[in-house]
């Protein structure tokens, strides 16, 4: 029987994550219908502005990628972003040649709104766990995440017939 108990819990952390997924994809629509884009658009709009906030500013292959959108989809996307004024393609660095995509200002300032709320709600729903305890879930996120980089390279590296 004590087998059986860690696979019950892993099941529950798993179904949780899962849940927790669910309820970050049905936020993502309500930013976009709030914002009033369609949710390709605000998904993507979401991966440039947390792309910028890691200081990793995304290209518009990388975005194509994280999107799943071919190249001619994905510069579609970014025309409409773009004429929207959410989005500015712009070449900076050493190598003119390499374009970085960069939310606006009025973007930013409709998802603050949008999300601001929900981050002081994420805060205080944190707050009861310990540091310690709060270092263990993102460890454990981690592995998780890591494991499933991982599967998804080796379903990527499969022929397929």
């Amino acid at each position: 029987m004590a087998e059986a108990e860690p696979r019950e819990e892993y099941e529950r952390v798993l179904d949780s994550l899962t849940a927790f997924t669910a309820t970050q994809k049905e936020l993502a629509r309500a930013f976009a219908r709030s914002a009033r884009l369609h949710t390709t658009d605000a998904d993507a709009i979401v991966l440039i502005i947390e792309a910028e906030q890691r200081g990793r500013p995304l290209t518009p292959a990388r975005l194509a990628e994280r999107v799943g959108l071919s190249p001619g989809a994905t510069s579609i996307l970014l025309g409409r972003l773009e004429k929207a004024g959410h989005v500015e393609r712009v070449r900076e660095g050493t190598d003119r040649r390499v374009v970085t995509l960069r939310s606006t200002t009025a973007i930013n300032a409709a998802a603050d709104t949008f999300f601001e709320p929900l981050h002081r709600q994420l805060g205080q729903a944190l707050g009861e766990f310990t540091t310690e305890q709060l270092a263990l879930v993102v460890r454990a996120a981690g592995n998780l995440r890591t494991a499933m980089e991982t599967y998804l390279r080796d379903c990527e590296a499969t022929p397929k017939n």
